[in-house]
């Protein structure tokens, strides 16, 4: 191998050279590294912050969507929550610890101090909270403390007491915490200038600490001199002499509150600071908040200092201080004691009278013992008063009170009271302002207020009636007792609705009309025409007796008189609408009463009712108003007999024996008829037994049929065949009666009309007890059922 192709193979020589700068292999870790520490710096000085808050209960938090709001401003979320057992913040109990990412903003919030809970929809007493986790979900909201920044909180079971705001706040002192409660309003002159803010024992637990916070702009109110005390719900206190009931607001009626007042002699007193404490009173009297007035009366009347009340509308808004005599000695002159409350609205136009006392169930067991009482009408007018002239005796109406004002005429009003209640379907629809005397004396207007929602209800055909005391009615099937409520028991009630002939073209009725107040819902929904009876007077018939037709009432006696010549009693009675038939000629009329005798027991029940009139109708006669009732009920004679559609028959006997009307008639010892008369005949040789079949039995008497007395028993006796003893039934043995026997098929004739002749035997044959023909019984009885 030459040189030359060695030196074209030799590989060339490398030369190793400095860098100068740094490599770009370098450059992207320092960027990461660089965007890292920028994204570090972010966090801490501009990302969220993590806390922990542990709760007792789970309940209402929910991972990823619990929100934390403060000041209605969400600021966080619930992140996670995981369980932790024998909690020593929760005292051994197990909890749950909730982790939640705060936005960096609300850092100043996470400070020692600072309450956290969970807010829920909730109903109580003193109002609604939360209501808008309806729609939203529960949230947690936070109280911010002041100490320094935490990270680890454990959240409270019920919102922080403290009301935040600028405001006074003052305690007071109470024996008893009644129905307050945290958030109860605090009133002056019934507007809400404040609320409960908390309440607690006190350090020795002889009474409790009620706190209050009033708001900045109504604190001036407040002095050193003022009095407080309870306006909680209703407060009824008091013993023999009467019952106090108080009431500030509906809101006080049902969450409680406090109401304040400055008594004018307090007015220039120093205003109440930041701490000050204060007496908490039962009642504005305790508290002697009340403002002084005079009523004079124009006579002596009986009212007790320190305990007869002045009511408005059912309210206590005033007690009487003194009583005295005036200075002439003509009159009283009473001293009473305002609630501050009514300030506005003792005026020129206000109206005091005495009330006398009411037996009335609805303020409790002790107002059935109370006495007089002093009522009010409170109206705002021009000018502030301090003296009124008061009324003995209560006006008998008012005509400014709203709602349809209507007079209502009656004989007598029964156990009616002013303020009785007006109803319509049972429901309280108005009320009674008063009762007067009619200018003649011959009846009594009873005023009344139908309520403006309901005025519209009372036409020009209603009718009105008393519903007071009770409406009892008995029978041997009981005693039925019907009142329509309570109160309309104790104090009366009247009652209204459509008339019987309401239709729908009645004009509404107008203020001022005047309608009839009937005793009863029956008088008022009945119409008819008055009769009147003749009787005996030993019936034993009363007023209020009904007229029945077919056990039917269709009338009842309303007045009864003795008669001219002394010798009898004149009945009046009213007839209802639908019976007005019965008044015309032919109507017969008797006395029902307890029946007792042979023939069996009838109208018991008369024994406890009392007796009544039964009517039968007239076959269409002319119009008729006077009548004369029998002392039974008629029975029916031959021709009536025959007119009806059974089988009257005639019986040939040569004694009546023990037979009367009514006496059974029997075909195989079953009643089929009965004996309807009797009467000797015409050559007084025998006596005719009149017997009526029913219906559906007068196929069995066929002209061959024999008729023998059944009445009283048969006895045979016999040494071969013993003793006998025959008898139709007990009935026939006590009261008589008559049986009879048909031949068999083809001996037995032809049916027969009524009118037809027997003879009547003493006693049947042996042959004739045998006879067992097959007839068919008459079916038109069975079809007039279907």
């Amino acid at each position: 191998m030459s040189d030359a192709s060695m030196g074209n193979d030799a590989q060339p020589e490398g030369i190793a050279r400095r860098s100068r700068g740094l490599s770009l292999v370098w450059l992207l870790p320092l960027i990461a590294a660089l965007i890292a520490v920028w994204l570090l710096y972010k966090d801490f000085t501009q990302g969220d912050i993590r806390v922990t808050i542990l709760f007792s209960s789970g309940d209402g938090l929910v991972k990823g969507k619990t929100a934390v709001k403060y000041s209605g401003v969400e600021i966080g979320v619930v992140n996670d929550f995981r369980l932790v057992q024998s909690a020593r913040e929760l005292n051994g109990q197990d909890g749950v610890l909730a982790e939640v990412t705060f936005n960096r903003s609300a850092g100043y919030l996470l400070t020692k101090g600072s309450k956290f809970w969970v807010v829920k929809p909730e109903v109580s007493l003193t109002g609604v909270r939360g209501l808008e986790t309806l729609v939203s979900g529960n949230y947690i909201a936070v109280e911010p403390g002041s100490g320094p920044a935490q990270r680890h909180f454990v959240a409270v079971a019920e919102p922080p007491a403290y009301v935040r705001g600028d405001g006074l706040r003052i305690t007071l002192k109470s024996p008893r915490l009644a129905s307050l409660n945290r958030g109860s309003p605090v009133y002056y002159r019934q507007l809400e200038v404040g609320q409960v803010e908390s309440y607690h024992l006190a350090e020795d637990a002889s009474e409790v600490d009620i706190n209050l916070y009033i708001r900045r702009e109504y604190a001036d109110l407040v002095h050193r001199g003022s009095r407080f005390w309870n306006t909680s719900g209703v407060s009824i206190q008091g013993g023999i002499s009467g019952v106090n009931v108080e009431l500030e607001s509906l809101a006080s009626l049902i969450a409680g509150g406090v109401s304040f007042y400055t008594p004018d002699a307090q007015q220039h007193s120093p205003l109440a600071v930041d701490g000050n404490e204060f007496k908490l009173y039962k009642s504005f009297a305790d508290a002697d908040a009340g403002i002084p007035i005079t009523l004079n009366f124009d006579r002596g009347v009986s009212l007790a200092e320190g305990s007869t009340q002045v009511i408005y509308q059912g309210i206590k808004v005033g007690q009487v201080s003194s009583v005295k005599a005036n200075k002439s000695i003509n009159g009283m002159e009473v001293r009473v004691l305002m609630d501050p409350t009514t300030d506005d609205l003792l005026s020129e136009n206000t109206q005091f009278w005495l009330a006398p006392p009411t037996l009335d169930f609805s303020s409790g067991v002790n107002d059935l013992l109370k006495g007089n009482r002093i009522e009010v009408d409170l109206r705002r007018g021009q000018r502030s008063v301090r003296e009124f002239d008061a009324h003995s005796v209560p006006p008998p109406r008012d005509p400014r009170v709203p709602g349809l004002h209507l007079t209502l005429t009656a004989r007598n009003t029964g156990s009616l009271q002013r303020g009785a209640s007006v109803y319509y379907r049972q429901m309280e629809v108005g009320r009674v302002q008063g009762m007067a005397l009619k200018e003649d004396g011959s009846g009594v207007e009873v005023y009344v207020v139908i309520d403006p929602p309901y005025a519209y209800l009372v036409n020009n055909e209603s009718r009105f009636w008393n519903v007071s005391g009770l409406r009892a009615s008995a029978s041997l099937k009981g005693i039925e007792v019907e009142t329509d409520s309570l109160l309309s028991m104790v104090r009366g009630g009247i009652a209204f609705g459509s008339g019987p002939h309401d239709s729908k073209s009645a004009g509404q009725a107008m203020n001022g009309d005047s309608f009839q107040l009937y005793a009863s819902r029956d008088d008022a929904m009945e119409e008819g025409i008055n009769i009147y009876i003749d009787l005996s007077g030993d019936e034993g018939l009363k007023v209020g007796a009904p007229l029945r037709y077919r056990g039917i009432q269709v009338g009842e006696i309303t007045a009864m008189r003795l008669t001219l010549d002394l010798d009898g009693v004149r009945a009046r009675a009213r007839l209802y609408r639908r019976a007005e038939r019965f008044a015309r000629s032919g109507t017969r009329m008797w006395v029902v009463g307890p029946k007792i005798g042979l023939g069996g027991v009838d109208h018991l029940d008369t024994l406890v009712t009392g007796p009544f009139l039964e009517l039968e109708p007239g076959a269409g006669g002319e119009p008729q108003t006077d009548f004369v009732a029998l002392a039974a009920k008629p029975e029916p004679d031959l021709a009536d007999t025959m007119m009806m559609p059974g089988l009257a028959l005639i019986l040939d006997a040569p004694r009546r024996g023990s037979l009367k009307r009514g006496s059974p008639v029997y075909y195989r010892q079953v009643q089929v008829g009965q004996v309807t008369g009797y009467q000797l005949g015409e050559l007084a040789d025998r006596v005719y037994i009149y017997v009526y079949i029913e219906p559906q039995y007068r196929t069995l008497v066929r002209e061959h049929s024999r008729f023998w007395n059944a009445s009283g028993m048969e006895v045979n006796f016999g040494v071969m065949t013993g003793l006998d003893v025959h008898t139709e039934s007990a009935q026939a043995l006590l009261a008589g009666g008559i049986a009879f026997a048909t031949p068999n098929n083809p001996e037995m004739g032809l049916e027969v009309e009524s009118g037809s002749h027997y003879p009547l035997y003493g006693k049947p044959d042996n042959e004739w007890l045998l006879w067992s023909p097959k007839i068919e019984l008459y079916p038109a009885l069975e079809e007039n059922f279907k």
